[in-house]
């Protein structure tokens, strides 16, 4: 069995965002990426790129930059969104990455199920047709 394309790390899995605290469906839908594709992968290397360096200067690393580092990351697996006319402040928030690190530092529960359906190889098995992700 050949097993080099049992995983397609580029494709992209729909994540229908539920209330955390009914399970219901929100109508918001993130497409998220595989924590371990080439997008997820080159935010990674620039944060240890970035740790190396401190560290070589004799740098400590803050906790502040280690957050920063776990929101990009998380960004990362977002390759989009439809907020399905929901609004966020205020409005339909249009997809950026520094966008989404906002919403993932100021939204735990959305930044949990970010990082559960990035982290889920099963959502990103080649040939499979998934319907959206509850979580």
């Amino acid at each position: 069995m050949e097993i080099s394309g049992l995983f397609n790390y580029e494709a992209l899995f729909p994540l229908e965002l539920v209330n955390p605290a009914t399970d219901e469906k929100l109508g918001i839908v993130f497409q998220i990426r595989s924590a371990s594709s080439p997008e997820a992968k080159k935010v990674l290397r620039k944060h240890v790129d970035e740790i190396t360096e401190r560290v070589q200067r004799g740098k400590l690393v803050k906790g502040e930059t280690r957050l920063k580092h776990e929101l990009e990351k998380a960004a990362s697996w977002i390759a989009g969104w439809d907020w399905g006319g929901h609004t966020y402040g205020g409005e339909v928030p249009k997809f950026s990455f520094a966008k989404a690190v906002e919403i993932l530092d100021r939204e735990d529960w959305i930044y949990a199920q970010v990082a559960e359906a990035a982290n889920n190889l099963a959502n990103f098995t080649s040939g499979s047709e998934k319907p959206p992700a509850k979580r």
